[in-house]
């Protein structure tokens, strides 16, 4: 009787193993599927919350533990979560950059200030179109950082202008040195 007993418990186990192990297959796909979605939002938002790389660190995590997760479940699965995110990589980089770039923290990084910093001191904005006349020699401020391009109120104009050495924090002194075009050119007094 424990024979028979014995039997029909390993024939029990047998006939659970298959559903089992597709149930256990399933969760796996879907927890690689998970892990990518979560580093997915994690490399949305390292775009937008300055983290200093905690997120774009956990982005990689995910992205790594999702290949694992995929290469558990099969080789086939592994090597195309590999390359699918091989080839996708320098799309998402290129894209994020683009975002990125249009976002009011790089903004501020790049030109020290928004776009329209200083119009409310009664200068105005000038476009290459209506591009005032500047001669070498010129002086004004810098109402932004010249990183080494920027803004600076020479007379009463607001001007696009590039520093010909370094950088130039906002508020400093500026001359005009050359003029080329609509390309003006300037160095820090002092």
């Amino acid at each position: 009787m424990t024979d028979a007993l014995a039997s029909l418990a390993l024939l029990a186990q047998d006939a659970a193993t298959p559903q089992a192990a597709a149930a256990q297959s399933s969760a796996l796909i879907a927890a690689g599927f998970v892990l990518l979605a979560v580093a997915l939002v994690m490399g949305f938002a390292e775009l937008f919350v300055p983290t200093a790389g905690v997120l774009a660190v956990g982005t990689a995590v995910c992205l790594v533990a999702s290949v694992v997760v995929f290469f558990m479940h099969s080789a086939v699965w592994g090597f195309a979560a590999l390359l699918a995110y091989s080839a996708g990589a320098p799309f998402a980089l290129v894209i994020g950059f683009k975002v990125w770039s249009r976002s009011p923290i790089a903004r501020r990084m790049v030109l020290g200030g928004t776009a329209d910093a200083g119009e409310e001191d009664g200068a105005t904005a000038v476009g290459a179109a209506g591009a005032p006349a500047v001669r070498p020699g010129d002086r004004g401020v810098a109402l932004t950082g010249l990183r080494p391009v920027g803004f600076a109120r020479l007379g009463e104009s607001r001007i696009e202008v590039t520093a010909e050495f370094g950088l130039v924090d906002a508020g400093a002194e500026v001359e005009v040195t050359s003029v080329s075009g609509d390309r003006v050119t300037v160095r820090a007094r002092g």
